[in-house]
């Protein structure tokens, strides 16, 4: 069997969009990053598991891909056929008139065997099953760990989502008239959005005592609401987040003419985040050294 990226791409593009649909549509710009896939590769073969019933696309704002079908009557063998078509099996397994010794041929038994082996063990195993079973490739000491664990709460839909940003911006001006004015003088704020807790603090607390006054949020609904009311001079911000992907929330606030002028900093652990949000005034990866972070925020809006 060859298996070309075709095939493994594919796999992990249906596995990120059933990861993440319970969010909402998932673009393919969102994969690419956590993929490290090339965004147009992405849209070839989403193109042709669409046509095989096993994507489903939305259109507009809020648009993206879901799973046409649930994850457990998806399986390996499924999209590694739509996408690999001939060339994932050997030839002469399925056709004899593909090579003119396959009449005689005394090895074509054992690939025929092993081609069926391999797609059995393809048919095997669902979408769903790898979700369960595979995800991050945790130890059984990490399973047990996990377990014991409190379970966090579970992230909103994105049905729900929509409705609570719509609910925050609709008090939109009552947020804002509760806005202490600001002094003159008075420290540059900053903005840290991030899901971790402790990345959240240490920001906070590397930026404070360097004299910065900061507020936060731990995703990018309750995002809205702290920019509504403490209209940061600069964002630092997270793009993979259980709540919102980050840059939906970069977008929402570059719509409101009061806020748009605000600089963003990019601070995640994904791949290709320089293409998250283009004009992000910087992007660095986690993990990362305080003082370049200090350097890129001194360079946006200068000292406390």
């Amino acid at each position: 069997m060859r298996l070309t990226t075709k095939g493994r791409y594919g796999m992990r593009l249906v596995l990120d969009i059933a990861q993440h649909e319970k969010y909402g549509p998932v673009s393919m710009a969102e994969t690419s990053l956590r993929q490290d896939i090339s965004a147009k590769y992405l849209e070839r073969l989403v193109g042709e598991l669409q046509r095989a019933g096993i994507v489903k696309s939305l259109r507009g704002r809020e648009g993206g891909h879901l799973l046409a079908v649930p994850p457990e009557k998806i399986t390996v063998g499924d999209i590694v056929r739509v996408l690999e078509g001939e060339s994932a099996q050997l030839a002469c397994s399925h056709n004899r008139l593909s090579c003119p010794r396959s009449v005689h041929c005394l090895t074509r038994t054992i690939w025929v065997a092993a081609d069926q082996a391999m797609f059995e063990k393809l048919d095997s195993v669902t979408v769903k099953d790898i979700m369960d079973d595979g995800q991050n490739c945790i130890s059984k000491k990490e399973a047990e760990q996990a377990k014991s664990k409190t379970p966090p709460a579970p992230a909103p839909d994105a049905g729900t989502r929509r409705k609570a940003v719509r609910r925050i911006l609709r008090q939109r001006s009552a947020i804002a008239s509760s806005r202490p004015p600001k002094l003159p003088g008075a420290p540059k704020k900053i903005m840290v959005v991030d899901d971790d807790p402790d990345i959240v603090d240490y920001l906070v607390t590397v930026f404070r005592e360097r004299g910065y006054e900061t507020c936060s949020a731990g995703g990018g609904v309750e995002a809205t609401e702290v920019l509504l009311r403490e209209t940061p001079d600069l964002i630092t911000l997270d793009l993979e987040m259980p709540e919102e992907w980050g840059p939906r929330f970069y977008n929402r606030y570059m719509r409101m003419p009061e806020f748009k002028h605000i600089p963003v900093i990019v601070i995640s652990g994904l791949p290709g985040i320089h293409m998250a949000i283009p004009k992000a005034v910087a992007t660095v990866r986690k993990p990362f050294d305080p003082a370049e972070v200090l350097q890129l925020v001194e360079t946006a809006i200068g000292k406390p």
